[in-house]
């Protein structure tokens, strides 16, 4: 695994994947694409699900992911030096994630076909895995054919104006605007293996900025942590994430010593001095392998070298052109780091036949199991007299929030929250009509 380094020499810039030119777009999905064909997404997969227990439900969530990111965005620098990991901004597009550009054949591709509910459009189009078994990547959207809205902006801001200690914010965050986005998703996207699919990436990376500005609202939130992991013990800087053997302490700044970002439109952390990072090796216990071996070199092969908070449809952009010990009694699982061969494509006539994303973001809305639900695309020739609410994320399904290490009671009061917010936006919708 490579090791952070100790000092910063290069300071990059997080940007929103739109806002990225179309030479960017196309180096990173360059990038990504080769990271799939060497075998990394499912390695990094197989990692995230082992270890879920630990980073779900646990105040590690936002610390480790931070680290889990640095940890991808590290191994597509190894590939291409100039790479930069962006974000995905699913609160511009929150009420009709369907017209969102990033779920389009320009971006990440939509939902999975019918049948096998394979990706069959863009970058990842008929992207093969091998965990946790050998498939196709997917995604099966959470009402057939529509996600349900998201968490808009003005929702997670109030949530940042409310919460002072960061086992609150943790605790919401990952019970309301972070899951929404797996759920509605589906597919793989909703398992804890999603990591085999990069937008994963880009939405923790837009996770990981939510937790930057909320950091940004008191200068202590750059210095201590607070909160309990998942055994109940309490977290504090000092403590040891899992699998990485650092110390959470050392995650805190984003532009400290081994992580060396910022997000575009955030100010710089503070300088804040901090002793070398505890780095423990060998104390991940969940495989029968070290973490100095996920994300070594594969066998040889050839490298490849802005927030609009609730604007009811904003312009799409334009399409770019060595073995740790086990403990006693303890079964090993299998290899972080995928190996052999890479992960198969499937490609067959019936992509031919199969609606893209785009297509389905012409409808005027969608109905899911809510019959009531209907997502509003504004604006539309015919119906620009009729003025239609916009609808708030349904609950997520109790019995996923559960499996997937979720609080049910704190998804219950996040409902409640959005629900009032999208209320107050609709209201001000209404008054400005009138």
């Amino acid at each position: 695994m490579p090791r952070l380094a100790q000092t910063c020499t290069h300071m990059v810039v997080r940007r929103d994947i739109v806002t990225l030119s179309a030479e960017e777009q196309q180096r990173f999905f360059r990038v990504v694409r080769e990271m799939h064909r060497r075998g990394w997404m499912d390695g990094f997969g197989s990692m995230h699900d082992h270890i879920s227990h630990q980073v779900h439900g646990s105040d590690h969530f936002f610390a480790w992911h931070r680290r889990f990111l640095r940890h991808f965005e590290t191994l597509m620098q190894e590939i291409d030096p100039h790479a930069i990991l962006p974000y995905w901004n699913w609160g511009t597009y929150w009420q009709n994630p369907l017209a969102d550009p990033v779920l389009s054949s320009a971006f990440f591709g939509g939902n999975g076909r019918p049948g096998d509910n394979c990706v069959t459009d863009g970058t990842e189009a008929l992207w093969g895995r091998n965990y946790p078994n050998k498939s196709c990547l997917t995604r099966k959207y959470r009402y057939g054919t529509g996600t349900g809205s998201f968490w808009p902006m003005r929702a997670v801001r109030d949530v940042m104006r409310t919460t002072q200690t960061h086992a609150q914010f943790r605790s919401r965050i990952e019970n309301g605007a972070h899951g929404i986005v797996h759920l509605g998703l589906g597919g793989d996207f909703e398992t804890m293996w999603a990591p085999v699919d990069v937008l994963f990436f880009l939405h923790h990376a837009m996770i990981d900025k939510v937790w930057a500005e909320w950091q940004t609202h008191d200068p202590l939130r750059f210095q201590n942590v607070d909160g309990t992991d998942a055994s109940h013990r309490p977290v504090t800087a000092d403590s040891i994430m899992p699998f990485y053997g650092e110390d959470v302490g050392s995650t805190l700044v984003t532009n400290g010593p081994g992580y060396c970002y910022t997000y575009d439109d955030l100010p710089a952390p503070p300088s804040v001095p901090r002793n070398k990072p505890k780095v423990m090796i060998g104390m991940n216990t969940l495989a029968n392998v070290t973490s100095e071996s996920f994300g070594a070199e594969a066998p040889a092969q050839d490298d490849t070298r802005g927030v609009n908070e609730d604007a009811e449809q904003p312009a799409a952009a334009d399409p770019p052109a060595a073995d740790s010990q086990l403990a006693e009694g303890e079964q090993p699982a299998e290899s972080f780091f995928a190996r052999g061969k890479n992960s198969p494509e499937f490609d067959d006539d019936s992509f031919a036949n199969t609606r893209s994303n785009s297509q389905f973001a012409e409808g005027f809305y969608v109905k899911g199991r809510n019959p009531d639900a209907k997502f509003a695309k504004p604006n539309h020739p015919k119906h620009t007299a009729k003025f239609m609410d916009f609808a708030a994320p349904q609950p997520m399904d109790h019995d996923w929030l559960q499996q997937s290490h979720y609080d049910p009671l704190e998804a219950a009061r996040m409902q409640s929250l959005v629900n009032n917010v999208v209320a107050e936006i609709n209201a001000e919708r209404r008054q400005t009509l009138n």
